[in-house]
């Protein structure tokens, strides 16, 4: 029936159940209601907002309610990919002759987290670009993906499975069918591609988008009629719900003076200026060279003149690699690999690769690729040679570092700027070599962190999870596997493994994983499972951790000089054990913050336990959250505080990486960085 929409099985309740006496609702999936529309002889209940399965029916009138709302405007509404209303408002600014940019706002209810009533959370999901020219005078349509028609959005690519879609496509005006920008489509079109342009500080736009959006859209006669709020502006976080993490806990340990003193820092991009790093890779003799484009080769002298010597600026940071990371290195000639085809060298690399002989009992190497091609380069099959080269080089034991070749030309002029870049690659190197740059100061618990994080290739539409284990809270790194989603058993095997390996050298406290989602009851049971075979009574913690960029909910501080960012360990409790955690380069004492340390948005972290008594104790939750803090400060890809864990982070980088190698990871690089 027109005007009516379903209400699934889970939510009948037992009033629903009782104004049906006649009928059997235990074999039927869903009935039908029209909200508030009355129909002769049609039953009507009132709802019990008390009765859980009840509310959710309310909440599906109210998401009912917004998207009538939006569409009564004739605004573009659909569903965000977690299911809550999405709603796209024309920009005046930005638009061309190619497309329309549209800036997306979300909407997801709740009731009494925050507060004791009703909450409507408001979040900026970005922008979006429509072209102009319809699907009907595109010519390649396998280059169309989602598109525009109307007030909807659908795949142009669906699967034409039921008789509904079929249907729907069938009944499209290809002429009044306008494609979302994609990058091979606009490449096809000839539309330029710009870099995409990223604001100083991400708060203050966020935070202006959305104001103006609320005084423009909800604030107003209209749309308090159906939402009548309790004051036109967003709440006041209350004071019980906040606390910090002391910044003392992510003091950092790097290398011992001379006279064999401990050194410890809190901020590792001053500290590196001064201090050594923790440990050197575990050879003493280390030499590079260089892979290159044969119009490239006067570029490597200068590059590797900064790189061996310093920069030449005034205010000079960078001495030379050999100063900066504490290590001896020098060139090996001898392994240069000069190419002529930039479109395809890996068979000449290969060739060379092959002729060349390397002393890898006594020499750790490491390669600097000279890459013609930047991460925007138009061609996806130039974009995968990096990843070619970096599993080429793997195979043969050395790790690789690429230098853009158009960036580092255009930033080598100025040699101030440049000094940080060559920073970050000559902490990156270290890194791979196998050095330790820092490590956690504060480890006084003897526990097993377990990342699981995870990257979706768009292209395959197939996600690829990696685990990385590091061992008793100082943060350093031992090994990683990697799989394919539905590979659950052999996740929960390798999990099970480090915990074995782990506690058959040590008594552990407890084991704890962080996990890019929320974890399933089916990902779950194997890892309980394995811990009783081995015999082990100690708590299991999992920690969901998800970055909130396009997510529902962020806060700001109103009281720093309109930067908006809260102190770094600022964390509040948005529901039961979920919370959000800043993590940045804001300490309370800092007089002065520069725009260079970013400004990250917080993480939320949900925290759950398979284990009754897990909670019991009242500083569990803070030790779990203060243990996520400090992970966020192993970082040694760079300098720039980041808001991730490597927990998270870095098993996101194996996952974006090794499923494109051709034959894996080899297993003698699974306890090494080289994917920084």
């Amino acid at each position: 029936m027109e005007g009516s929409h379903p209400i699934h099985k889970s939510k009948f309740s037992r009033q629903i159940k009782e104004v049906f006496p006649d009928a059997d609702l235990s074999n039927t999936d869903q009935i039908f209601t029209t909200f508030t529309t009355e129909i002769p002889n049609a039953p009507n209940i009132k709802l019990n907002l008390v009765d859980g399965k009840e509310l959710r029916i309310y909440k599906q009138f109210l998401k009912h309610q917004l998207r009538s709302y939006f569409k009564s405007k004739d605004y573009i509404v659909v569903k965000n990919f977690v299911g809550d209303v999405q709603v796209w408002m024309p920009s005046k600014k930005g638009n061309t002759t190619d497309y329309n940019l549209y800036y997306k706002f979300s909407f997801k209810i709740q009731f009494a987290k925050l507060t004791d009533l009703p909450e409507l959370i408001v979040s900026y999901d970005g922008t979006s670009k429509v072209l102009t020219t319809s699907v009907k005078d595109i010519e390649d349509s396998e280059l169309i993906k989602r598109c525009v028609y109307g007030q909807k959005t659908f795949n142009y690519q669906m699967d034409l499975d039921t008789e509904e879609k079929e249907e729907f496509y069938n009944a499209i005006q290809f002429e009044q069918a306008y494609p979302i920008f994609n990058l091979p489509l606009a490449r096809a079109l000839d539309i330029p591609i710009e870099e995409p342009v990223r604001p100083a500080n991400k708060y203050q736009k966020y935070v202006a988008l959305i104001n103006n959006f609320a005084t423009n859209y909800l604030f107003t006669e209209d749309f308090k009629a159906i939402f009548p709020f309790k004051t036109d502006a967003f709440i006041d976080v209350p004071l019980n719900r906040i606390n910090h993490i002391d910044p003392q806990v992510g003091l950092l340990e790097f290398g011992k003076d001379q006279y064999g003193n401990k050194k410890t820092h809190l901020v590792p991009k001053l500290a590196m200026n001064n201090l050594n790093p923790y440990k050197r890779p575990n050879n003493q003799n280390i030499k590079f060279f260089f892979v290159y484009h044969t119009s490239h080769k006067e570029a490597i002298k200068t590059f590797y003149n900064n790189l061996k010597f310093g920069v030449t600026s005034q205010k000079k940071y960078f001495k030379g690699i050999e100063a900066y990371v504490n290590i001896k290195a020098s060139t090996s000639k001898e392994h240069f690999i000069e190419f002529k085809n930039e479109n395809d060298p890996i068979p000449e690399i290969t060739e060379q690769l092959e002729n060349l002989s390397f002393d890898h009992d006594n020499v750790r190497y490491a390669a600097f690729y000279l890459s013609p091609f930047d991460k925007y380069t138009p061609n996806p099959e130039d974009r995968e040679i990096y990843i070619q080269i970096k599993e080429l080089f793997l195979n043969e034991g050395i790790v690789t570092q690429v230098v853009d070749y158009e960036k580092m030309v255009v930033n080598i002029e100025n040699q101030y700027n440049f000094q940080f870049s060559l920073q970050n690659m000559a902490l990156a190197i270290h890194a791979k070599l196998g050095g330790a740059p820092w490590k956690l100061a504060v480890t006084d618990k003897k526990e097993l962190v377990i990342g699981v994080g995870a990257f979706t290739n768009q292209g395959e539409n197939r996600r690829y999870i990696a685990s990385a284990f590091s061992f008793q809270n100082n943060g350093l790194f031992r090994k990683f596997e990697y799989f394919d989603q539905s590979e659950t058993d052999l996740l929960a095997g390798s999990i099970c493994k480090a915990i074995r390996d782990f506690t058959s050298v040590a008594e552990a406290d407890k084991v704890v994983i962080h996990f890019y989602k929320e974890m399933s009851y089916e990902e779950l049971k194997p890892i309980i499972r394995g811990m009783h075979t081995l015999g082990l009574k100690i708590p299991l913690y999992i920690l969901n951790i998800n970055k909130t960029e396009a997510e529902d909910i962020i806060a700001y501080d109103l009281n720093w000089n309109k930067k908006l960012m809260p102190v770094s360990g600022t964390y509040i409790r948005i529901s039961e054990n979920q919370f959000l955690l800043f993590n940045n380069a804001r300490y309370p004492s800092d007089r002065f913050y520069s725009d260079t340390d970013g400004y990250p948005f917080p993480i939320k972290i949900k925290i759950s336990s398979p284990d009754e008594d897990a909670f019991e104790d009242a500083d569990v939750v803070l030790e779990l959250l203060t243990q996520v803090y400090q992970f966020s400060r192993l970082y040694w890809k760079s300098l720039r505080q980041q808001n991730v864990p490597i927990t998270i982070k870095y098993p996101e980088m194996v996952a974006q990486i090794a499923p494109r190698f051709n034959n894996g990871v080899p297993d003698d690089a699974k306890d090494a960085l080289w994917f920084l």
